[in-house]
């Protein structure tokens, strides 16, 4: 099964940094391990309620086997250990987007 990862990004590019909040976060990079290739989507939650809850479920709709992020709400913890996510939390706030795609590639 092919991994692949959701990156909580604050911008719209690889340049980005990680966005530590997963929920809120401003973009996500959907990256695609083997293939080496990426695509980075607005998160179209950011400013709704259960904004974690809603983009956990529209991750499981892109196939993501991975989260990365800096942290998460307890229901989403829960909600992503229900449905076998692998969640990565990096606690680095000035780390890019590339650099953590770099660490990921095979």
């Amino acid at each position: 099964m092919e991994k692949i990862f959701a990156i909580s990004s604050t911008g719209k590019t690889e340049k980005s940094l990680l966005d530590l909040r997963f929920g809120k976060c401003e973009n996500v990079v959907i990256y695609y391990a083997e293939k080496n290739q990426y695509s980075i989507i607005e998160n179209p939650f950011k400013d709704t309620g259960n904004s974690g809850i809603q983009l956990v479920d529209f991750l499981r709709g892109e196939k993501v086997t991975t989260i990365i992020t800096g942290e998460v709400g307890p229901k989403v913890s829960a909600m992503l250990e229900k449905e076998k996510f692998q969640l990565v939390l990096l606690p680095e706030e000035r780390i890019k987007v590339e650099e953590i795609m770099d660490r990921i590639k095979p």
